[in-house]
């Protein structure tokens, strides 16, 4: 009996543990969809006036001056305004005014005038091509532009062919200057 128990068992043992397991995965869900978010914030940035331009229009004779009409070509760098405010914002315009041109004694350049020939280096603003400012004048003169939806990043102005004009005249020697002031205005108003 003990034989056959023992076969018995021996029997059971090659069924149970021998014999070929067979074993299934789960199904996958193949349609799942998840969800997340992209996201970033912008903030505005501000309109600025960066660069303005210094005129520097060279050296003249008291004969020079004294013969004749002077058409003089200046040595100007590059203006900058920048406007990184967005689109649909108020606008801006640039302009300026030029005070008496005058002498360490108060002498002044008798009927002086800037003639401001702007073309545009960088940007889409509005530029003004030729404007003539009298030395003098309390009212600034529109040089640029920018709607709301133009002008917007940097806008960088060339003013190289600026040329300073004035009759001939009696003057005193000396070195003349004249303060230019530069306005920009935070609004557009069409012409």
């Amino acid at each position: 009996m003990k034989k056959s128990i023992l076969s018995t068992i021996a029997v059971l043992g090659v069924t149970l543990g021998g014999g070929a397991i067979n074993s299934y995965a789960a199904e996958a869900n193949p349609t799942a969809e998840l969800t997340s978010e992209a996201s970033l914030t912008i903030q505005p940035g501000i309109l600025n006036l960066d660069a303005v331009s210094n005129f520097n229009f060279g050296e003249l004779t008291i004969q020079d001056v004294a013969e004749s009409d002077q058409t003089l070509t200046g040595t100007p760098e590059i203006t900058k305004v920048s406007d990184y405010r967005g689109p649909n914002e108020s606008g801006w315009m640039l302009s300026l005014k030029l005070s008496d041109i005058k002498n360490e004694n108060n002498v002044k350049l008798q009927s002086a005038k800037l003639n401001l020939a702007t073309t545009r280096a960088k940007g889409d603003a509005t530029v003004t091509a030729t404007t003539t400012i009298d030395a003098g004048t309390t009212e600034p003169t529109l040089v640029a532009s920018a709607n709301g939806t133009t002008g917007l990043a940097a806008n960088e102005f060339d003013l190289s062919n600026t040329t300073l004009t004035f009759p001939k005249q009696n003057i005193n020697s000396g070195r003349y200057s004249g303060t230019v002031t530069w306005v920009l205005t935070n609004a557009y108003t069409p012409e």
